[in-house]
């Protein structure tokens, strides 16, 4: 492998950081919770115990680098501009990659300095990813390009992502726990949500329209809004305890993405690369309609969350980059057996968790959570990077 592959195309980097990161997190999650529910020993662990660990490791580092690795990708596209230079999503990419290797070898070690580092050289990453972008968007309104509300919302998640991130590094400085709930809800509900409900906004129909007969393209740009108020109504009951506020913002959730489900389902027959991404939408409406259950009752714990994380941005997670995984590495646009797998591990892995949240986080079923999430998913991470590390199938750039 020529090391100059891995910065023919924006995404190489991040997606290779981003299979790594997940990887590894599942991997040491597994053995966190044998430790914690098996009685094996011997694991190393950082001062900072691993449950309150596992949440904001996922969000910054096991899901937030496949979302650079797209968007450095898409943002020009989508304005109509020139691919980013290297000297543009260089300087974002490889703070990512060290920083994400830095902390995974923390986690594996038990070094509470290198944790620090390795955070700390992740957000420098993402502070310089902001203004590229932006400067994409102030290239399009100089060109004369109309506003593109999918990459304002992109860049708007993004934004609420570094605060999240920056929480959990003061967090880990101070342990002080009001940081650690506001780097959980904030990298939530301000960005892994808003981002993953634009990106299909986005992507869904567009694929749909051009691989299935007859199919009727439907995207208001009022739907953005719409759910961005929803989002933000959501967390703002959720940080300041408004319980009434959740619930219904948690509603309206799942009504309008009930409603972008029922509109996107194509009526006629589909690839199974745009059946699973339509498939894992519709986790969406199931995971809001249980956390306005949950806002209300609180019976379901830390289930209603993972039927968003685990079921909806995780199923959304294998498809989008199996998409584009295929499609720039010059192969067909399908679904491998790899990704099958992956995605039927995820839908398997949330039936156990959901399971797990309503016997009282029963550590028989966490472990049957992770394990299969490790058993399904790692074929498919592991031949994402090899094509990461290869050069195109069909012999083009990038």
């Amino acid at each position: 492998m020529k090391p100059s592959l891995l910065l023919a195309a924006p995404h190489r980097i991040p997606f290779l950081t981003g299979s790594l990161a997940f990887g590894g997190l599942l991997l040491w999650w597994l053995a966190q919770l044998a430790a914690l529910h098996s009685g094996l020993s011997g694991i190393p662990a950082t001062d900072m115990p691993p449950t309150l660990l596992h949440g904001p490791s996922m969000i910054y580092l096991g899901l937030a680098p496949f979302i650079f690795g797209f968007l450095l990708t898409v943002f020009p596209r989508w304005i109509g501009l020139p691919d980013l230079a290297l000297r543009e999503f260089v300087p974002v990419s490889v703070p990512l990659l060290i920083g994400t290797v830095s902390v995974l070898v923390a986690l594996a070690t038990g070094s509470d300095r290198l944790l620090s580092t390795g955070y700390g050289l992740v957000a420098l990453g993402w502070t310089f990813a902001l203004p590229v972008l932006l400067r994409v968007l102030w290239g399009g309104s100089k060109a004369g390009k109309p506003a593109c509300w999918h990459a304002w919302s992109a860049l708007a998640g993004l934004s609420f992502g570094l605060l999240g991130l920056l929480s959990t590094i003061v967090f880990l400085g101070c342990g002080s726990p009001e940081y650690l709930v506001y780097a959980n809800r904030i990298g939530i509900g301000g960005f892994l949500l808003p981002i993953f409900l634009t990106i299909a906004h986005r992507m869904v129909p567009f694929f749909a329209g051009n691989v299935v007969e007859g199919y009727v393209r439907w995207r208001p740009d009022w739907l953005i809004l719409a759910l961005w108020t929803l989002l933000l109504a959501r967390l703002t009951g959720e940080l300041l305890d408004v319980g009434l506020l959740a619930i219904v913002a948690n509603g309206g959730l799942a009504a309008v993405t009930g409603v972008m489900v029922w509109r996107w389902w194509p009526r006629s027959s589909a690839p199974g690369l745009l059946n699973a991404l339509i498939w894992g939408f519709a986790w969406g409406p199931v995971g809001f309609a249980l956390t306005a259950l949950d806002a209300a009752t609180l019976v379901l714990g830390r289930g209603p969350d993972h039927a968003l994380l685990i079921g909806f941005a995780g199923s959304l997670l294998v498809a989008m980059v199996t998409r584009v995984t295929q499609g720039h590495s010059g192969r067909p646009l399908a679904m491998p057996m790899a990704a099958w797998l992956a995605f039927a591990a995820v839908q398997a892995a949330v039936a156990a968790r959901l399971w797990a949240a309503i016997e009282l986080e029963w550590g028989t079923a966490l472990l049957l959570s992770v394990g299969v999430l490790v058993l399904g998913m790692m074929p498919w991470l592991l031949r994402n990077i090899g094509i990461y590390l290869s050069p195109r199938k069909d012999g083009k750039a990038g």
